[in-house]
């Protein structure tokens, strides 16, 4: 496209990627030890996921957002597309990853994990980890 410049997406390498990763296993197994139903690749459709951004730059690194079950987040989707916008499914399912999201956030905390709220616009009510908890290895 002409008068648009397209810069290429840098990824963190190596060690950078391994901390990553080993960041993402200690927060998966803190919810797990809280009894929090972590996201595993198509293994249940709620519960806290966990993503982990290669990308290079400030917006890099690990996420956790709360699912809610897909029968509350589906009623939510279809009341949206057909503009039903005061259907009590949208603000439900909203409240849902709210609390959750402040439930993990505050839980990870106590467990002395550096945690912030996400600032991407592109990762609402997620949660920010920023360091691994006092004592454990990245």
């Amino acid at each position: 496209m002409k008068g648009l410049e397209v810069t290429e997406f840098e990824r963190v390498e190596g060690g950078d990627e391994a901390a990553l990763e080993g960041l993402a296993s200690q927060v998966a197994e803190e919810l797990e030890l809280a009894g929090l139903t972590v996201i595993r690749e198509g293994d249940v459709d709620a519960g806290a996921e966990i993503e982990i951004d290669k990308g290079a730059d400030e917006a890099g690194g690990v996420y956790v957002t709360w699912s809610p079950n897909s029968r509350l987040s589906l009623a939510a989707a279809v009341a949206v597309r057909q503009g039903r916008f005061d259907e009590p499914a949208i603000q439900h399912s909203g409240m849902v990853k709210r609390i959750m999201c402040e439930a993990i956030f505050e839980l990870l905390r106590s467990a002395r994990f550096g945690v912030e709220k996400s600032g991407d616009d592109m990762r609402p009510l997620s949660i920010r980890v920023t360091s691994s908890s006092v004592g454990s290895a990245p």
